[in-house]
């Protein structure tokens, strides 16, 4: 009896702690972050009205696809085609405005904003692509975050797995707090001490690279970061997290779209999240027709 009174105050205990630290963690601001651009959809839908009208003068529209497996239009199933966001985009517009278009995807599974600089804005066939472009998509940024909750996991868990996916990830860590609960504080404090400074570093070296190759009326469309996480068995507090991080990566990418010259495709207030594959994560095709959708935002 005395045992199971000292195992229920420890319970009790540990949840007091999780909720001063999330409270903590949600009041604090952990980077100085531009504030949210007023009017998205709005601006969106001015702008993709006057791309239309472009795009419809010319005979022949060439377009990219640069990013990560989103971009790609990864499929879990390898029986299964999944046509990603870009292609349904060009699909649409070309049978709207009778043009012709050829499209280029360089979507590479995995890509975070440090393998774009490094890897693929760096090919050639992928600077020549970009330099002949009408219409370029760009989606990237997942990865950066996802990739720490991964080595975050790995490092605390003192294991020498190297996790394929979150979810093998995310399924570790369950199992282990279940052992041991205090694990997820020291996993929360990894995440929320998210390096801001160096994403913001690796997206404009990223943007003035795509600046430097583009034609001067190139359309650039970027999406932003829906909840890749929210579906995962993560605990509460964890998650909460993740969405601050989430929209404040967000904030930065709107907060150098005038500076660059690219247009913001909110999937953030989207319901992405649940039109996902079997992994919780990347989109299904109805996922991948609502990315499109939101550039198409004047449908």
């Amino acid at each position: 009896m005395k045992k199971r009174l000292i195992q229920a105050a420890l319970v009790w205990v540990l949840t007091i702690i999780l909720a001063v630290s999330a409270f903590t963690i949600l009041i604090t601001d952990p980077a100085p972050v531009p504030e949210k651009t007023v009017g998205l959809e709005e601006e969106a839908e001015e702008t993709m009205q006057t791309i239309q009208t472009t795009l419809a003068e010319k005979q022949n529209v060439r377009a990219a696809i640069l990013g990560d497996s989103i971009a790609k239009g990864y499929s879990r199933d390898k029986d299964l085609v999944i046509t990603p966001y870009g292609n349904l985009v060009m699909e649409e517009l070309a049978e709207e405005d009778l043009f012709s278009y050829d499209l280029e995807n360089y979507g590479k599974n995995g890509l975070d904003c440090t393998g774009m600089n490094t890897d693929i804005l760096t090919d050639e066939a992928v600077r020549a692509s970009i330099s002949n472009a009408d219409v370029l998509f760009i989606t990237v940024g997942s990865n950066d975050l996802l990739n720490t909750f991964k080595s975050s996991v790995r490092e605390i868990l003192e294991t020498e797995t190297r996790f394929r996916s979150v979810d093998e990830a995310s399924e570790a860590l369950t199992q282990s707090v279940a052992e041991n609960p205090m694990l997820i504080l020291k996993v929360i404090e990894a995440i929320q001490n998210w390096d801001y400074e160096s994403f913001e570093e690796q997206w404009v070296q990223m943007m003035e690279t795509v600046r430097s190759l583009k034609k001067e009326d190139t359309w650039i469309v970027v999406t932003n970061i829906y909840n890749p996480a929210s579906n995962l068995e993560l605990p509460s507090t964890m998650n909460r997290v993740i969405e601050e991080i989430i929209r404040n990566m967000n904030q930065i990418m709107e907060a150098h779209a005038e500076e660059f010259e690219y247009h913001v495709a909110d999937v953030y207030h989207t319901d992405v999240y649940e039109h996902v594959q079997e992994d919780g994560i990347h989109p299904d095709q109805n996922g991948q027709q609502i990315i499109a959708d939101r550039i198409l935002i004047h449908k």
